[in-house]
């Protein structure tokens, strides 16, 4: 080694010392503004719950996919079909997974190698004063072609991880606008499940107010054949005459209350409201109400809205663990190799060949506190999630208890509503005949009338809600929603 390559190598040595410790001295410098910031709301990890002795347990009592099928109606399996092909309610969300989609693939294309080509040409005078010397030396002064031909590389170097973060936040993001989609395809069943619930519900009080027309057209008769027989009077005719009509105009009523519950219906399915017309009387079969035994323990897991919330805060955890790299070197590779000349006929002779690579730095120093801010937003947003996410849980634990004490009254209220029905029938067959012998005026039959109609309009009402309970139940319960990945209920601090 000769004597004049050891002093630079030396020289060299000492350089990259001297660059060392200013880089260090900078990074210490870029990392002086950071200052931690810890999160303040906790997560709730489980849920308690109280369970009615009055409802029955079951292992598998959990709503499954297409859970409507259970009450056996082929036009409600129609509209729930054509609801979910048809909602642009779904449409949208399906749109919005999409956008959650291309923001995550973009997300993975920032931590990828990038090359691009490019080919520049170019004709003009050049300068006598700049970096072409005169002539004869060079064409400074003179008009000139030149261009220039090259294959451009980059790869960031993701040291601090700040590029993976970011793609954690946009995965989660878009399990969030799944999980969302999935909220919009129970909101959306469950909403025509009740619609079509309360249309029986109306058909079935149609059918009691026809009954109870037809005894008083019967009753009608008898009065007229007592008023020929001078045992009553024309104020019992026009009594029951009034009460005829009263009841003509409660069916009307409910035939417009029909109808509109059928426009609904036909909304609903993202139907015109011509689709109406077609919608008949519903058959709904009857479901038993059971609860799932492990109901406390897997409710977290059943509830996509609860789901596209953890979800969010693990885009939010994400974002401020990007956030945080933020206030560290950018350090990216970058490479060149093309062909560069004066004269484009030069441009791709070997001579012309030309290229370069090395490393990028880009460090932060002095931003005005704008690093920190924006970290301090970051976790803001991941204690807004958190706390968004406790009240989901708060939310669908009383919507449970709710949907379970309902159902704990709704049998014995049941029982005792058909021993009251089974009364007032009875009264009111003897009220009926006492009056055709003459032992009882016409008002007792009216009141004892009114009193049966009552109590059919309240079995009816008892049915009604019944099947409300059930899809009550079924919305509260996830409706057949399962998240595939286990809650992760650890501590979200990054």
């Amino acid at each position: 080694m000769t004597p004049t390559s050891s002093r630079k190598q030396r020289r060299l040595g000492r350089r990259l010392k001297r660059l060392s410790i200013a880089s260090g001295a900078l990074l210490l410098a870029a990392c002086a503004g950071f200052h931690p910031i810890e999160q303040s709301v906790k997560p709730i990890d489980a849920i308690s719950l109280p369970q009615p002795a009055a409802i029955a347990q079951s292992g598998d009592a959990w709503p499954s996919d297409g859970w409507w099928r259970a009450y056996r109606d082929p036009q409600l399996n129609q509209l729930m079909q054509h609801a979910l092909s048809n909602s642009p309610t779904l449409a949208a969300a399906q749109a919005r997974i999409a956008r959650a989609q291309a923001a995550a693939d973009l997300g993975r294309a920032a931590d990828r190698p990038q090359a691009g080509a490019g080919i520049d040409a170019s004709y003009g005078r050049q300068s006598e004063n700049y970096l072409i010397p005169h002539p004869p030396l060079g064409p400074a002064g003179q008009y000139i072609s030149q261009g220039q031909a090259a294959v451009n590389f980059g790869y960031e170097l993701d040291v601090w991880g700040r590029n993976a973060a970011l793609i954690r936040a946009a995965d989660a993001q878009l399990k969030a606008a799944r999980f969302d989609r999935d909220a919009a395809h129970l909101a959306l069943t469950t909403s025509i499940a009740r619609a079509y619930a309360q249309l029986a519900a109306q058909y079935d009080l149609q059918d009691i107010l026809q009954a109870t027309l037809q005894q008083r057209r019967e009753i009608r008769k008898l009065i007229d054949q007592r008023v020929a027989s001078g045992l009553d009077t024309k104020v019992e005719v026009k009594q029951a005459e009034t009460n005829e009509a009263a009841l003509r105009i409660e069916q009307e009523q409910l035939a417009t209350a029909i109808k509109v519950t059928r426009l609904q219906l036909a909304a609903l399915a993202g139907d015109m409201p011509e689709a109406a017309e077609a919608i008949r009387r519903p058959a709904l079969s009857e479901a038993a109400l059971t609860v799932p035994a492990n109901l406390p323990l897997d409710l977290l897991g059943r509830r996509p809205e609860l789901a596209a919330q953890r979800a969010r805060i693990a885009a939010a955890i994400g974002e401020k663990e990007a956030a945080k790299a933020q206030f560290y070197p950018n350090i990216n590779l970058n490479a060149l190799i093309g062909f560069q000349a004066i004269g484009l006929g030069n441009l791709f002779h070997a001579g012309s060949l030309m290229s370069s690579v090395g490393p990028a730095v880009r460090l932060p120093l002095f931003d005005g506190g704008r690093l920190q801010a924006n970290y301090a937003a970051k976790s803001s947003d991941l204690d807004a999630a958190v706390a968004q996410y406790n009240q989901s849980v708060l939310s669908a634990a009383q919507d449970v208890a709710e949907q379970l004490t309902r159902a704990a009254d709704l049998a014995r209220e049941e029982a005792v509503t058909r021993e009251a029905l089974a009364a007032a029938e009875e009264a009111h067959r003897l009220a009926t005949l006492r009056y055709k012998g003459g032992l009882s005026p016409y008002l007792t039959v009216l009141t004892v009338e009114t009193q049966l109609l009552a109590q059919r309009r309240a079995l009816a009402n008892l049915k009604a809600r019944r099947e409300e309970l059930q899809v009550a139940l079924v919305r509260a319960l996830g409706g057949g929603f399962a998240e595939t990945d286990a809650p992760a209920q650890a501590a979200v601090q990054p």
